[in-house]
């Protein structure tokens, strides 16, 4: 879906400290809560391969690079004046283009306790992302460093401390402060669960459909990438059948096919799904060709209706630059819209046209 899904097919590994951390205080529940990876992104445009010839690296191979030597990359790639740093990782991609677009949302994730972690605190605070970050003690900040040299990237990284995001973070955030991020049950709330967060943290997925999922608190889900769907079949279907959104493209939704029982088309999967719980709406992207939307979704607080099948085009990019963190985009303008009340037409047309606008950048960010 993005560049950083090549690197996420190799990289899942990792014991966490203890000690919680917060950045940004609750004091009015936000709309949406994001579950997820975090990582500093690094991007560095080469005026020459010097550094990768010197670092043993193709140009253009993506994939994971050992903690130590990965920070000695970085280290070298940021002092150039040619690089660009972002807080990175799905969930927190779409926290970030929620906060662009005036929705304010919620981060839950891990890091170390190293620079990188300080780093991006400090970044969090300058631009104002909401984070409740849990801090492993021997753990390292996940990184990851995308060396840009004649529009080809060659991008390496290590999810290093996401890996290791407890449970217990998380219900002691809600036993002591729920109130203040967790709105009623009454009133719309968005939980987002990125598929990269899954693996290894099944404690922590099954708490928040336990928990913290029920009436107008709706459970989101990115399906992230096939092989997350592959390696973690059970768990994915489980939550995709929790899930009033599900977001994919059409890879992995025929990843999801087949682990829910062979099903030969995603259209059978889609009705699967559909028939098994209440409302939902499924979200299958097709690239430049648009975007197709299954749903027996009639109105809100409403009975499901009969399934549609609805094909809804791409907006026109004129130039395309990055496609990294499209997808992560378009969750980003659905929510927000959805948020507004907007009709679903309406949210998929937003989403759409945040996601073309992101494509004109470098990364994962609005003009």
């Amino acid at each position: 879906m993005e560049y950083l899904s090549y690197v996420y097919e190799k990289i899942f590994g990792g014991q966490a400290g203890d000690d919680d951390d917060t950045q940004g205080a609750f004091h009015t529940p936000r709309k949406v809560i994001c579950f997820g990876n975090v990582l500093l992104d690094r991007l560095v445009k080469l005026e020459d391969p010097e550094l990768l010839e010197r670092y043993g690296l193709e140009l253009g191979s993506k994939g994971e690079l050992d903690i130590e030597k990965l920070n000695q990359l970085a280290t070298e790639a940021s002092e150039s004046s040619q690089c660009l740093t972002n807080p990175g990782g799905s969930a927190l991609n779409t926290a970030r283009i929620l906060k662009q677009l005036g929705t304010d949302a919620l981060f839950f994730g891990a890091v170390g306790s190293d620079k990188q972690a300080e780093e991006l605190r400090r970044i969090f605070r300058e631009r104002g992302i909401e984070a409740r970050l849990q801090t492993v003690e021997e753990g390292h900040t996940g990184q990851c460093v995308c060396l840009m040299y004649k529009d080809n990237p060659t991008l390496y990284a290590n999810i290093g401390a996401s890996a290791q995001f407890q449970v217990q973070t998380l219900s002691h955030a809600v036993s002591h402060e729920g109130q203040s991020f967790l709105r009623p049950v009454e009133r719309k709330q968005i939980l987002y669960l990125e598929g990269f967060f899954v693996p290894q943290r099944s404690d922590v997925c099954d708490y928040i459909v336990q928990h913290l999922v029920r009436e107008r608190r709706r459970l989101a889900l990115n399906l992230s990438a096939p092989y997350i769907v592959r390696e973690n079949p059970q768990a994915m279907l489980k939550l995709a059948r929790l899930a009033f959104f599900v977001f994919g493209n059409r890879q992995e939704f025929e990843a999801l096919a087949k682990a829910a029982g062979g099903f030969e088309h995603v259209d059978e999967l889609a009705k699967h799904l559909l028939q098994a719980s209440g409302p939902k709406v499924i979200f299958v992207t097709n690239g430049s060709a648009g975007v197709q939307v299954i749903t027996n979704y009639v109105e809100e607080l409403a009975p499901a209706g009969p399934i549609t099948f609805e094909d809804y085009r791409a907006q026109r990019v004129d130039e395309l630059v990055d496609s990294t963190g499209a997808g992560d985009a378009f969750v980003a303008g659905f929510l927000h819209a959805w948020l507004e009340k907007r009709s679903l037409g309406e949210c998929i047309r937003m989403a759409s046209n945040v996601a073309a606008k992101v494509v004109t950048q470098v990364g994962c960010n609005l003009p």
